[in-house]
């Protein structure tokens, strides 16, 4: 069944101390995928700022299917075990649009 754009969210809370092996890990991750798993479209890596160690990843996908297929590959298993070793807390989400609200930025 294909219900078009979907996205992979994750909230992560990184072991105090771990957080650039993380962004490192995470980011190498991050570039596989892109390079290598169809339906892929972007992703970007949020930082909390008063809490150093929470981050919030999202990426839009294609489609509900394409990026089940990644959750299987053995690729994402491996790079997931690597990342939860420097996490306290992962919550991995599956979401939709379901309201996006945009405005032109004019400098004046």
């Amino acid at each position: 069944m294909d219900e078009g754009i979907v996205y992979s969210v994750g909230l992560w809370t990184v072991k105090t101390g771990k957080e650039e092996a993380f962004l490192k890990t995470w980011t190498d991750f991050a570039n596989w995928t892109l390079n290598n798993q169809k339906g892929s479209l972007s992703v970007v890596m949020l930082q909390d700022l008063e809490q150093k160690n929470q981050f919030i990843s999202f990426g839009p996908w294609k489609n509900l299917e394409s990026l089940q297929a990644w959750r299987q590959r053995p690729e994402f298993k491996v790079a997931f075990l690597k990342l939860k070793e420097l996490c306290d807390e992962i919550k991995p989400n599956t979401m939709k649009s379901v309201i996006n609200i945009s405005s032109e930025f004019i400098q004046k």
